[in-house]
């Protein structure tokens, strides 16, 4: 029988979808912030948001590609114009559909907000079985994946959506899916694929060795196309590990690392075109001194964004803050926006979107911070998060909670 521990950290497993650090956490470390998550959520460091084991695949050294993007179904209808004029945060949102099961989240997006990608609520015995979900619209298409803990974590203009599933015990495989066909990606078991851009190129990371064994950890990789082998990345030194978590759309590619134990301190790394070694960006200042760590979570139109915590003697009773921090890569300056951000995503912009203060869905503006709204006849809390947000800030898509055991897809149209 399964402890109640266990069942905790697959519900909150469910919930927070796709970590964003370094997933190099055991089942007892997974117990233990589930605990820890049920008391203070979502305050917890970058490595424990990872409750399954998380393994990974090789990835590219040189960042070039065959430049070829899959091509979008041609039945699909084009996309209406987008909205004119000034964004002013007047959000609406809209429970997605879903076929049978009304439950489900959004896990991600493409830079227009034409796609979006998902999965339903766990089913089965042990509830670590993901039916996947793809909407162009309103219009929702069902995707299987083999295995168990399924997820497809980004999806591109065209259409191609990449993720994930757990083959055996503690090995995964990468996948791509084009137009409701699942594509094996190269490079074999013990990989995982999490962001795409409009060219194809696919950013993840590989595994080494086997969990709780010395010598095992992650390594970012990329693949040119879904038909390319992948390629591991020059690391900035021989003791660093991470996670490629996304990939621009000039090529540059952001993974989240740190140096030796999977304790130390998260930082962004970054991989420009052209460049012969990856970069360290610095750590961002934030209210009382530098920032302790820094979790990146997206980047987009040059601009880096995620969010930063200082850590401090004295640990305020609400958790340690989260501050939400973008990184402009043209001049290396660091921007602290207003607010505390626990998890999210950005756009070209150097917006950010996900679960803010309260932990309800927001976005981050140059300006402002906005909450947004729960669908009309909603009943319920506010709680919830983003995922997707498009790079004119007009469509985003996430999650909204009644409680643990009733989760929907949701999207926002704003203008």
């Amino acid at each position: 029988m399964r402890t109640d521990d266990e069942q905790v950290a697959d519900r909150l497993r469910w919930l927070d979808d796709e970590p964003a650090g370094p997933p190099r956490i055991d089942l007892p470390g997974a117990i233990r912030e589930a605990r820890r998550r049920r008391r203070n959520r979502r305050v917890a460091v970058a490595g424990a948001a990872a409750l399954a084991v998380l393994a990974v695949a090789a990835l590219p050294v040189a960042l070039g590609g065959d430049g070829r993007a899959a091509p979008a179904p041609a039945a699909s209808p084009s996309p209406p114009p987008p909205p004119t004029g000034p964004w002013r945060g007047v959000c609406t949102a809209t429970l997605l559909p879903l076929p049978g099961d009304p439950q489900g989240a959004v896990t991600g997006g493409d830079p227009d907000g034409r796609w979006l990608v998902g999965r339903r609520a766990p089913q089965g015995k042990y509830r670590l079985n993901f039916g996947l979900l793809v909407w162009e619209g309103d219009r929702v298409r069902e995707v299987e994946l083999p295995g168990s803990a399924q997820a497809l974590t980004d999806v591109n203009r065209a259409g191609l959506a990449v993720g994930s599933s757990l083959t055996t015990v503690d090995e995964w495989q990468a996948w791509a899916v084009r137009d409701g066909e699942v594509i094996r990606l190269p490079g074999g078991s013990s990989q995982r694929a999490i962001a795409i851009n409009d060219a194809g190129r696919i950013v993840g990371y590989r595994s080494v060795g086997h969990v709780g064994q010395p010598g095992y950890r992650n390594l970012p990789v990329v693949w040119d196309s879904y038909r390319s082998q992948p390629v591991d990345l020059p690391l900035p030194g021989p003791r660093w590990e991470g996670v490629a978590v996304a990939v621009d759309e000039d090529g540059t590619v952001l993974a989240v690392m740190s140096e030796g134990h999977p304790d130390d301190v998260s930082r962004a790394v970054v991989w420009r075109p052209g460049a012969a070694r990856p970069e360290v960006l610095p750590l961002p200042r934030v209210p009382g001194g530098t920032a302790t760590r820094f979790v990146p979570q997206s980047v987009a139109g040059g601009w880096v964004t995620g969010a930063a915590e200082r850590e401090t003697a004295v640990v305020p009773r609400s958790g340690i803050p989260r501050y939400p921090v973008r990184i402009d890569l043209r001049t290396g300056r660091a921007e602290v926006l207003k607010g505390v951000l626990y998890d999210g995503t950005g756009n070209s912009r150097g917006w950010l979107a996900g679960t803010v203060s309260g932990d309800v869905p927001g976005v981050f503006t140059d300006t402002e911070a906005v909450k947004l709204p729960v669908p009309d006849g909603w009943r319920g809390g506010r709680r919830g998060g983003v995922k997707s947000f498009s790079d004119d800030g007009r469509v985003l898509g996430g999650k909204l909670e009644r409680d643990d055991r009733d989760v929907r897809p949701v999207r926002w149209d704003c203008r």
